[in-house]
């Protein structure tokens, strides 16, 4: 299957990069990125794909950002205030808000959009379970109403990961998830339908309706300005081959650069590299609660003592230690949060010890159906370790081989393998999201809210909760460490270690904004 999507792949892009290098010289300006992955399905709360993510905060924009200090700053709102009690929270939009179609974005399009966002995310769930309304006080303004006191409603409104609050209008935001039929944002950029072509390009221009702040920018927050006047996401099998057409001139940034190509780049004087998003990102091996073998807690534990962090490291970005590190924290090394307890079982491989666990849990043989992606270096290469790893521990592993969209899409199967479902990924989420328990997707213990993998124990839940409504600092950090406790106990992921993305791009491009998510605003290109 994969071969047969890769000739498909080569022979497209072979003719979308005809097209563009025989298309005559206009006066527009274009940014030719790669970032890794494609994007088949564009519903930024269908799933947590960094691919629709950072493209989704072009065509749309939120309420809230995050500045530097993770601290959230007006966005599309222009003023706020809360009422003393902390019970009524009072929102007005700045004046000229406008969606790409021309339309005025109204307080009815961001209370749909909030409604939407309340039923995905963790954060807004815990927001939902306390709003007594929600309400407009006319077209430019809304209340929030609480029955009770909670401390992370601006958190929520700016949030950037796992599900940011993106604002559409009324009629986007009351399609089911996953079924939206137009994309007509609020944000910096538009989509071109036309032009978007899963697994060859995704095309976005300038949405000239949008009024962008006028503060610099700042992490998140500040001014999203369209430097230039088309962004086109071309799709490549594989990171080398994007790092080539960077070198080639055929393409001006990528966001994954092949560490064996840095040296490359950094003698040619053409380049400019950085650690980009900030601050370096996590790998997880996410086992499916739901379905054997990996029902069983013990077959869990098994899986962990299979992992070596050094392995998979080395196999991704080889003997790097300016690029990676084992890391027993599921917050982050380095993080407020971080602690290494419960972690003997992932840190310290055994196979020995994993088949015994295996043969106490009564393991049957019953295939691991493994969702392996071929098209980027972190789920390839480390894949690759994992698989040969578990068949050592006494695991039957179907080692499925696809591309990096097909997992994203397929991971949010619940069905039985049989019908499109799976036993096991791994996947990577950036600091940001990994060093906080309110934004660590994997530690609610939510059940069939939970994040994919779909864990399910009331423990946790109240040790989420203690962390959710901690009076202080040290009150946060006792919570944390009991949630990395439990979180390990039942397994909701394995870390598989801690790494930096390095971005490169050409010296034709000024304004890069470093920051916590991948964005390309504030980018301008000369000739």
């Amino acid at each position: 299957m994969f071969t047969e999507s890769l000739r498909k792949w080569a022979l497209a892009a072979v003719v979308a990069l005809a097209g563009l290098q025989a298309a005559p010289v206009q006066a527009e300006s274009v940014l030719r990125l790669a970032n890794d992955g494609d994007i088949t399905q564009l519903d930024p709360l269908f799933s947590t794909a960094y691919p629709v993510r950072d493209m989704s905060y072009l065509i749309w924009d939120t309420l809230f950002s995050m500045d530097s200090t993770l601290t959230p700053r007006p966005q599309m709102v222009d003023t706020y205030s809360i009422s003393k009690d902390g019970l009524t929270y009072s929102f007005t939009l700045r004046p000229k808000l406008q969606f790409s179609d021309g339309a005025r974005v109204t307080s009815k399009d961001v209370i749909a959009s909030i409604e939407r966002w309340m039923t995905k995310d963790s954060l807004g769930m815990e927001i939902a379970k306390r709003m007594a309304s929600l309400s407009a006080v006319d077209d430019n303004t809304f209340k929030l109403v609480l029955k009770q006191p909670f401390a992370q409603v601006l958190n929520g409104f700016g949030r950037m990961t796992a599900y940011p609050l993106f604002i559409m209008p009324e009629r986007e935001a009351k399609m089911p998830i996953g079924k939206l039929t137009e994309w007509v944002g609020s944000g910096p950029y538009k989509l071109v339908k036309k032009e978007w072509i899963p697994g060859v390009k995704f095309v976005l221009e300038k949405n000239k309706s949008y009024v962008p702040r006028s503060e610099p920018p700042d992490n998140l927050a500040g001014g999203h300005i369209a430097g230039v006047d088309r962004i086109e996401r071309i799709v490549f099998p594989d990171p080398n081959s994007a790092a080539n057409a960077l070198l080639a001139g055929e393409i001006d940034y990528i966001t994954l650069t092949p560490t064996e190509m840095m040296p490359i780049f950094a003698r040619s004087g053409k380049f400019e590299s950085a650690d980009i998003p900030l601050p370096g990102s996590s790998l997880q091996i996410v086992p499916n609660h739901t379905l054997p073998p990996f029902n069983n807690v013990k077959v869990r534990q098994a899986l962990q003592y299979a992992v070596n962090q050094t392995d998979l490291m080395t196999a991704m970005y080889g003997n790097r230690p300016d690029i990676w590190r084992p890391c027993a924290a599921i917050f982050m090394c380095g993080g407020p949060y971080e602690t290494d307890v419960n972690s003997a079982r992932y840190m310290h491989q055994d196979f020995a010890k994993a088949r015994a666990l295996l043969k106490e849990a009564g393991y049957d043989g019953t295939p691991v159906l493994y969702m392996h992606p071929m098209d980027t270096r972190l789920q390839n290469e480390g894949g690759t370790v994992l698989v040969q790893a578990m068949r050592k521990a006494g695991f039957v592993v179907k080692d499925e081989q696809m591309d990096t969209a097909t997992m994203f899409t397929r991971r949010a199967n619940k069905g039985p393998v049989s019908e499109g479902g799976w036993n096991l990924f791994i996947t990577a989420f950036n600091g940001d999201a990994m060093q906080d328990p309110l934004t660590n997707p994997y530690v609610t213990g939510a059940c069939a809210e939970a994040f994919v993998g779909w864990p399910c124990d009331k423990q946790l839940q109240g040790d989420w909760q203690d962390f959710l409504l901690a009076a202080n600092p040290a009150a946060r950090k006792a919570a944390a460490v009991k949630i990395q406790d439990r979180a390990n106990e039942i397994v909701t992921f394995i870390p598989g270690g801690q790494f930096t993305y390095v971005s490169t791009w050409s010296k034709k491009l000024s304004g890069i904004v470093k920051a916590n998510v991948v964005v390309y605003w504030n980018i301008t290109k000369k000739d």
